[in-house]
């Protein structure tokens, strides 16, 4: 299933249409879990972050209290799953930094690091509780889709969209300037998360004008993932510091978070040198380039 409205139809139709489809998505994942359940992981999480992306369309018109159910609803099935996914992203986010400064296999400390992360992964994985979890996740997405169904999307009108993302749009601003000037890993996440739901909007509306937006929203992609690996980057230097959590000695595992820190820097001077052409317009210039589109196309 595409994720992009198709251009020649209500738009408050398409919203319910690609919502319905994401959360089937969802559940088909949840369906074969045990196949590869880091695989499920991700492409739930994903599932959830695109409806999440497209329920602030909805919030201006819809009912506030249905909105916020259905947030909820996928949210916490996302949520369940946390410590499962954050096992891997450890792992993984360990990995990146061996490649991106070619650490030898030898040195015995990082190869205690990655085997203990690896063990704390499966432990995660064979949790008897993961099973219900499972379950809990699925009728939490059918509960979503329920609510989904029944809401009067005639409202959701193209402008009502563009209102909706010139405001996400404006609140990405505000965290890139804030994130700019604190340089701090939770500014950071939030503006990713802000950047991540430009990168769907984007996409949804590619109809407008595909060239442009596609490039613009492969931009605030890239910048998102950025912001995500510096992220993870920030959580693995967190649990290195509490070296206990991984039986290893602090001053041990000291030399692999000064390369995490450094690796972070580095992506923050590319987030911040990209967030200063993803977020180019105005919000005001944004809604009007938005609205000339539309009449181009009439």
């Amino acid at each position: 299933m595409d994720f992009a409205f198709s251009g020649d139809a209500a738009i408050g139709g398409e919203c319910r249409r690609i919502l319905l489809g994401e959360a089937e998505g969802a559940i088909a994942r949840l369906a074969s879990f045990d196949a590869n359940p880091d695989l499920a992981i991700h492409e739930t999480r994903k599932h959830n972050k695109r409806m999440r992306g497209i329920f602030l369309f909805a919030r201006p018109v819809l009912s506030s209290d249905d909105i916020s159910q259905a947030n909820r609803l996928v949210r916490d099935a996302a949520k369940r799953f946390s410590d499962a996914r954050d096992a891997v992203v450890l792992q993984e986010t360990c990995g990146k930094l061996v490649d991106h400064f070619e650490l030898g296999s030898e040195n015995t400390v990082l190869a205690k690091v990655q085997s203990r992360l690896a063990t704390r992964h499966q432990r995660l994985l064979k949790e008897p509780a993961l099973a219900e979890d499972v379950i809990a996740a699925t009728k939490d997405f059918r509960d979503a889709s329920h609510l989904i169904e029944h809401w009067d999307w005639d409202q959701v009108t193209l402008e009502v969209v563009f209102s909706a993302v010139v405001s996400n749009y404006r609140l990405g601003l505000d965290d890139y300037e804030k994130a700019r000037t604190t340089r701090d890993p939770d500014e950071c996440h939030e503006w990713r998360k802000r950047a991540k739901f430009l990168s769907y909007h984007l996409n949804l509306l590619n109809f407008l004008d595909p060239a442009p937006m596609s490039e613009w929203a492969l931009g605030a992609e890239e910048l998102a993932s950025w912001l995500g690996e510096h992220h993870d980057l920030a959580v693995l230097e967190q649990t290195l510091g509490k070296g206990g959590n991984l039986r290893i000695k602090q001053e041990d595992t000291r030399f692999l978070v000064k390369l995490a820190e450094e690796r972070r820097r580095e992506l923050e001077s590319a987030a911040f040198e990209r967030g200063r052409i993803v977020y180019r317009e105005t919000p005001e210039d944004l809604h009007r380039k938005f609205a000339d589109l539309v009449s181009a196309v009439a």
